[in-house]
C-alpha cells in the first residue's frame, strides 16, 4: 500500500525511513496479487540521514528499490546485495535500484553487489550533484538501460574493478521525444555510454572533475551489436539517427579523460575487453539474452507498453524469491583472477568467498589507495610503491626508450612530501599527470601509456618542494 508524507508525497508501498535505516539479510519481492507494484520499496522521509543495505535478496520492481524521495544530504550504502528482474511497469527508464530525485545525496556506495535483468537505468542520478560515488566490485548482466544514469555531472567519482556484461543497450538517438526522456540523458544529448562526463552546467558549482575508471570488464554479445542499424532500418519512432550505447564512453568524454592539461584528474586506466569464463550463466547469455533483445527493440519506441519479462518466476501473481540463487558467477581468468585494483578478483567478490575475506580484513587499505588515485590523478595499478631506504632524490631514465606505447619510470625521494611527475611535449605543453600528491619517503615505480599522443621527442619532470629534475624520452609508433 502507498502512503502520504509529511510534505504531502505519495508513492512509496513499503518502508519509508525518519531516521538512520540498515536492512540486511533480507528476502524481499515487490508485488502486489493484481500483478502490480508500488513506485518504491524503501524511501527517505527526512534529510541528512544514513541507509544501509547488506546482504538482501532484492526482486521485482516497477520503478526502483530505493528513493532518495527529494531529500537533500542523504547517504546510501549497498552491500553484498543480488537484485534481480527489476522490471514491472510499462516504461523503458525505469526498473533498477536507487533514484536521485530532486535533491543531492551525500555519498552513494556500491559495493559487491549483484545485478541482473534490468529494464530501465539502475543507478539514476537525474543531474543532481553527489558528493562522493563509489561503484567498487560489482556485476551487471543483461541490463539494458543505462548503468549510471546522468553521471556527467558528477565529481569524485570511482569506478573500479566492476563487470559489465549485455548492459547499457537501449540505443540512443537525439533528441529524445518528451521531457522525461530528456531529462534522464545526457545534458549534450550524446550516447552516454558506461562512463560519462558532461561540461557542468552554469547553475552548478564549478568544481575540479575527479573521476578514477580502472580494472573494469565490458562484454557485448555479437547479437546487441546491431541494435542501432536494427532500428534505423525499421525507421523506428520515426527517427533514422539511432546511435549504440553499448560504448565504454562517448567521444566528449574521451576527450576529457585525454585532456590531461584541463581535466589532470579525470583518469582512466585499463580495461579488459573480454567476457568471463564464468561457471554457470544458466540461460542468462542464450535465451535471456534474445528476450533482453526483443524488449530493447520494441521499447526505443517511446509509446511501447512492452515490459521486460521477468526470469524464473515462480507465480504469476505474486513474485516469489527466487532462491537457492541458480548462476555461478565465479570465473578461472587468471588476467580477471588478478585484475583489480587490489589484486584480487574484478566483479562482485562474493563469488569468491576466500577473496571476499580478504577484501574485508584489508579493505581500508583498498579504499584508501582508490581515493589517493583519485586525488592525485592518476591510476592505482599504474604508481606501484617499491619501498626501501632512500637517501639521495633520483629519476631514472625510463625504460624501454624509445617505447610504443608504454614505458615505465622509477624515482626515490627520500622525503615524504608533495610531488607532481607530468610528461611535456618538444613545446612544453603537459601532455600527462602521473603523479600528482602527497608521497612518502621510499622508492616509486609509474607506468605512462602514451596511446593517445602521437610520435615525437618528450620530456618527463619530477618535483618535489625541495628537488627538481627533467628527462627526454622518446615515442616512436
Amino acid at each position: 500500500s502507498g502512503y502520504v508524507d509529511d510534505q504531502g508525497n505519495a508513492g512509496q508501498g513499503g518502508i519509508t525511513f525518519g531516521n538512520d535505516l540498515t536492512v540486511k539479510n533480507t528476502s524481499i519481492s515487490i508485488g502486489a496479487p493484481d500483478g502490480t507494484g508500488n513506485w518504491a520499496f524503501f524511501g527517505a522521509a527526512t534529510s541528512n540521514k544514513k541507509a544501509v543495505f547488506v546482504n538482501n535478496l532484492m526482486e521485482h520492481t516497477w520503478w526502483i528499490f530505493v528513493n532518495s524521495n527529494g531529500r537533500a544530504g542523504n547517504s546510501f550504502w549497498f552491500k553484498d546485495n543480488y537484485f534481480l528482474n527489476m522490471s514491472g511497469k510499462a516504461c523503458r527508464r525505469n526498473g533498477g535500484v536507487y533514484d536521485n530525485v530532486d535533491y543531492s545525496t551525500d555519498t552513494m556506495y556500491v559495493e559487491n553487489n549483484t545485478h541482473i535483468m534490468a529494464q530501465g537505468s539502475v543507478w539514476k542520478f537525474r543531474n543532481f550533484p553527489i558528493k562522493w560515488i563509489f561503484i567498487n566490485h560489482n556485476t551487471f548482466i543483461n541490463c539494458t538501460g543505462t548503468l549510471l544514469e546522468t553521471q556527467g555531472v558528477q565529481s569524485n567519482q570511482i569506478v573500479t574493478n566492476n563487470i559489465f556484461v549485455n548492459s547499457n543497450m537501449q540505443p540512443f538517438h537525439s533528441p529524445f521525444v518528451g521531457a522525461e526522456d530528456r531529462s534522464e540523458n545526457d545534458r549534450d544529448e550524446l550516447p552516454t555510454g558506461l562512463i560519462d562526463v558532461a561540461t557542468l552546467p552554469a547553475d552548478m558549482e564549478q568544481v575540479d572533475r575527479k573521476f578514477l575508471v580502472e580494472a573494469n570488464v565490458d562484454f557485448w554479445d555479437s547479437k546487441v551489436a546491431d541494435l542501432a542499424a536494427d532500428c534505423n532500418n525499421n525507421a523506428t519512432s520515426g527517427f533514422s539517427n539511432w546511435v549504440n550505447q553499448s560504448i565504454k564512453m562517448n567521444d566528449r568524454t574521451k576527450g576529457f579523460f585525454d585532456d590531461n592539461t584541463t581535466y589532470p584528474y579525470l583518469t582512466e586506466g585499463i580495461w579488459y575487453d573480454k567476457l568471463p569464463t564464468f561457471v554457470n550463466t544458466a540461460d542468462l547469455l542464450t535465451d535471456q539474452l534474445d528476450a533482453v533483445k526483443t524488449f530493447t527493440l520494441a521499447t526505443v519506441d517511446t509509446t511501447s507498453t512492452d515490459i521486460l519479462a521477468p526470469w524464473r518466476v515462480s507465480s504469476t501473481e505474486w513474485h516469489l524469491a527466487d532462491f537457492p540463487i541458480p548462476v555461478n558467477l565465479a570465473y578461472t581468468d587468471a588476467d580477471l583472477m588478478a585484475g583489480g585494483t587490489d589484486g584480487l578478483p574484478v566483479g562482485d567478490l562474493n563469488w569468491f568467498p576466500d577473496k571476499k575475506a580478504d577484501f574485508n580484513t584489508n579493505q581500508a587499505t583498498y579504499y584508501a589507495a582508490l581515493v589517493a588515485a583519485l586525488n592525485a590523478g592518476h591510476t592505482v595499478l599504474s604508481v606501484r610503491e617499491l619501498g626501501g631506504v632512500v637517501t639521495q632524490f633520483s629519476l631514472s631514465q625510463n625504460y624501454p626508450n624509445p617505447f610504443n606505447p608504454t614505458t615505465t619510470i622509477n624515482f626515490s625521494i627520500p622525503k615524504s612530501g608533495n610531488v607532481t611527475l607530468k610528461v611535456y611535449d618538444a613545446l612544453g605543453k603537459e601532455v600527462a599527470t602521473l603523479v600528482n600528491g602527497y608521497e612518502t619517503a621510499q622508492s616509486y615505480q609509474v607506468d605512462f601509456n602514451a596511446s593517445s599522443l602521437a610520435s615525437g621527442v618528450y620530456f618527463y619532470t619530477l618535483k618535489t618542494d625541495n628537488f627538481s629534475q627533467t628527462m627526454k624520452m622518446v615515442l616512436m609508433k
